[in-house]
């Protein structure tokens, strides 16, 4: 308790200091939620929910929900098909039109072990279909982490990763995701992340984000098989 007590603190301190900084360079945060539902011993169903705000408390920036399949071809390798929607507001401090998006997303994810570290890596491809107030364009994009979890003791564990993003044919081609957080076992299938994001861009934004998680594991199976 004295270790969460102690970064959320930091977290604080962090927050305060970012509130005089011009409006571009706030402090925002990312709020997440994630179920993974086991359906058989090889798949699972999907549901993930991510809402970003420009500043800590304020400020709408982007809604996206998705429902994903995986296929788990052994506890190392899964293969995903993902159907999302988001919502888009890329003004700060303008009242402007939102952009909205479907996307499909292939995904391919792969645990081992390197001198005994975990690896994780996981490989993305985006098929994105935008709507906007004049235009329907549609892109595509590439996507691939790599990351890492390291268990503190059975309650606390730490999670890094960093993820790299192209875009071809666009204004903004890369972009790259580093994270790391800190994170709390509450039971054996669910688990509260807290984070900082460092996200940087190819036109020059250098974005800090607070990321805060919520992940958990059901499993369908027993439910189906108790039911009347």
């Amino acid at each position: 308790m004295k270790k969460i007590t102690l970064l959320l603190c930091l977290l604080f301190v962090f927050c305060s200091g970012y509130g005089q900084l011009t409006p571009e360079d706030k402090l925002g945060i990312w709020y997440d939620i994630g179920g993974n539902h086991k359906i058989s011993e090889k798949s699972s169903i999907d549901t993930y929910t991510q809402f970003w705000l420009y500043e800590f408390n304020d400020n709408f920036n982007f809604f996206l929900f998705k429902l994903g399949y995986h296929y788990h071809f052994s506890s190392k390798l899964t293969a995903s098909l993902f159907l999302g929607y988001s919502d888009f507001d890329g003004h700060f401090d303008t009242s402007s039109s939102h952009t909205y998006e479907n996307r499909i997303t292939e995904q391919l994810t792969f645990k081992h072990k390197l001198y005994n570290i975990p690896l994780d890596h996981r490989l993305r491809v985006e098929h994105r279909f935008f709507r906007k107030p004049n235009s329907k364009p549609k892109v595509a994009r590439l996507r691939y982490r790599i990351g890492s979890k390291f268990n503190i003791n059975p309650i606390l564990f730490v999670r890094i990763h960093d993820e790299l993003l192209l875009t071809p044919k666009s204004s903004d081609t890369a972009e790259n995701r580093f994270y790391t957080g800190l994170g709390i076992n509450l039971t054996k299938s669910s688990n509260l992340q807290i984070g900082y994001m460092n996200r940087n861009t190819s036109n020059k934004k250098n974005l800090h984000r607070i990321q805060v998680g919520m992940f958990f594991k059901t499993d369908l199976r027993k439910k189906i098989k108790t039911a009347p």
